[in-house]
């Protein structure tokens, strides 16, 4: 299954590893099957938060998240969790 994650506004490497690695599993989660993703996570223009936009077969969707730059993996794959389960 292709994910791709891109996170322009992230620079340290082993956060978003950690980014990439917790989107992925949850994807695997709601959909096993080989199906290519697509996840961008950006500074907010307001500067208040982040946007996420997830990318995928017959969907779309953009969020604005709240949270400190740490907490970012598991806010992005608790939300990408959130929004598979309805979808």
């Amino acid at each position: 299954m292709p994910v791709s994650v891109i996170c322009p506004h992230v620079s340290d490497a082993a956060l978003r590893s950690q980014l990439f690695s917790s989107v992925r599993d949850a994807i695997k989660r709601w959909r096993p099957g080989f199906e290519k993703w697509q996840l961008t996570l950006f500074r907010s223009q307001s500067g208040d938060g982040w946007d996420l936009a997830i990318r995928g077969p017959r969907f779309r969707k953009v969020l604005t998240l709240h949270g400190p730059l740490n907490d970012l993996p598991g806010l992005v794959s608790a939300y990408v969790d959130a929004v598979l389960a309805n979808a």
